[in-house]
């Protein structure tokens, strides 16, 4: 006999996974040493670090203030933010694609410019998946806008001081 506890009974959804919003993070502090007009070795290793750091407080942030944000929605799902953040964060993906194409492709140094427009986005959208599952209020919009300002501002000036 199997026992679930926790749950009266299996939702049948699939969970979306927050793995490809990290890639995406690393794609970005990858390309960063690129650049630059000289390839050095410890950038690109600061470069990941920070884009992990990034990556990882973007999530953390958003998941822990959209929590907070929402206690009806946390108790009624306690998953509704991860879910929300994950799908809204996806949103990332095509702003990396259009940053590899135009630094590779086209030797255009806009890394940051795109990566900034990426944690925007996915932040912004982030927020309304959070309110298609019945969230009220524009706090849901703005709180997530304010987190990815800020995050996309710091990680351009701390990007600006690598060596």
């Amino acid at each position: 006999m199997e026992m679930k506890l926790g749950h009266a009974a299996d939702s049948g959804r699939k969970a979306v996974l927050l793995w490809p919003v990290y890639l995406c993070f690393l794609v970005f502090g990858l390309m960063i040493p690129f650049t630059r007009p000289d390839f050095q070795a410890m950038t690109f290793v600061y470069s990941l670090l920070l884009s992990l750091a990034v990556g990882l407080l973007a999530v953390k942030l958003l998941l822990v203030l959209l929590n907070m944000a929402n206690p009806n929605l946390r108790l009624d799902n306690g998953q509704f933010a991860h879910d929300a953040v994950s799908a809204g964060m996806l949103f990332m993906i095509p702003f990396t694609v259009l940053a590899v194409l135009a630094q590779f492709v086209l030797s255009w140094n806009a890394v940051m410019p795109f990566a900034s427009a990426a944690i925007m986005t996915s932040a912004a959208t982030a927020g309304t998946e959070v309110m298609k599952k019945g969230a009220q209020g524009i706090k849901n919009v703005i709180i997530p806008s304010v987190v990815a300002f800020l995050l996309s501002t710091g990680w351009m000036l701390l990007i600006g001081l690598l060596p």
